[in-house]
């Protein structure tokens, strides 16, 4: 077996710079009028209300991203909670969300 002149070259671990995943857990539920409220379960202070459920998370996303990275900007550690188990009538989305 030949052997390849321009073999690929092989990467470390300390090579690569993974990108930064949070887990943002959010527990969504109705509140009439066809309208549904959404909050981060496990980061204090996001809560969401909308028409529907693709704008309700795409604004909490960004609002997590925004928050994560103030956090990391100022060198403060994540107050993360304890996430709570939804309630009767509430459903939840699990959001992994890179920076």
């Amino acid at each position: 077996m030949e052997k390849d002149p321009s073999p690929l070259p092989l990467i470390s671990e300390s090579d690569c710079n993974p990108v930064p995943v949070f887990s943002c857990h959010v527990i969504l539920a109705r509140i009439g009028d066809g309208q549904l409220s959404g909050r981060v379960a496990n980061l204090d202070g996001i809560v969401v209300s909308g028409p529907s459920e693709r704008d309700i998370l795409k604004t909490i996303v960004r609002q997590f991203k925004a928050a994560i990275q103030q956090y990391s900007a100022n060198g403060e550690e994540v107050p993360w909670l304890e996430s709570p188990t939804p309630a009767a009538g509430e459903f939840e989305r699990f959001i992994p969300v890179h920076l």
